[in-house]
């Protein structure tokens, strides 16, 4: 939710709440409570699709940034050895296919980083009895493939969890303009009634429905909002 969607909200829920603590003088219009109602059920809709917004991944992308830092520490603990090991051995081919730095880790995207580390495992696998003796035992290979598979797991949740937020935008964006719809077509008509029989009422109204900007850092600033009359 942007900064202008973030104070129009606070307009809508200050007419919501002008519209609950004057109940009694517009109880008899039942097309006001209905409208009322509709704004109510928005509101909460918009709320809610926030909040999915909020989910977007902060928790999911640490998780995945821990996982993918550790799994990256790890495959070069392992591809150390094994380059320790070919080169003891002779082994070029070997040597090849494991020699990965810690930048060509940071700079790669999450699914290569992925079969990185699945390549160092690949070929640790079979050698877990010779590289025993460089600092690497069996334990330290079955973490590694304990670590792609939560790696692999955590990939796709940041991205499902990207497009849930996007959805939620677009929702959001649809809920405004149904609300801005109920305020201007129905409450706004309808509160026009008591502009000669209860001016105090339609007044507070009218002030209700002013759009303050409350940016952070500087005075709030005051967006005209009230119905045009």
């Amino acid at each position: 939710m942007n900064a202008n969607q973030i104070n129009k909200l606070n307009m809508f829920e200050a007419v919501q709440a002008f519209l609950a603590n004057t109940q009694t003088t517009w109880t008899s219009i039942t097309a006001i409570g209905a409208a009322k109602l509709e704004l109510d059920g928005k509101i909460t809709a918009i709320r809610t699709e926030r909040q999915k917004q909020e989910k977007d991944a902060s928790g999911l992308v640490k998780e995945r940034k821990l996982v993918r830092e550790t799994l990256t520490r790890q495959a070069l603990k392992v591809s150390g050895a094994l380059m320790a090991y070919a080169s003891a051995t002779n082994n070029a081919e070997l040597m090849g296919v494991v020699d990965y730095t810690p930048s060509a880790f940071k700079l790669k995207r999450d699914n290569i980083v992925y079969d990185m580390a699945r390549i160092i495992y690949e070929a640790a696998q079979p050698l877990a009895t010779q590289l025993a003796g460089y600092n690497i035992v069996a334990a330290d290979i079955t973490q590694l493939q304990t670590l792609l598979g939560q790696f692999l797991t955590a990939i796709p949740k940041r991205r499902n969890a990207t497009a849930v937020s996007k959805s939620a935008t677009t929702a959001i964006g649809g809920l405004f303009k149904d609300a801005d719809a109920i305020l201007k077509n129905k409450l706004d008509k309808l509160v026009l009634s008591f502009r000669a029989t209860n001016p105090d009422f339609y007044t507070n109204y009218l002030n209700a429905r002013i759009i303050v900007d409350l940016g952070a850092g500087k005075e709030p600033d005051v967006v005209p909002a009230a119905p045009v009359v």
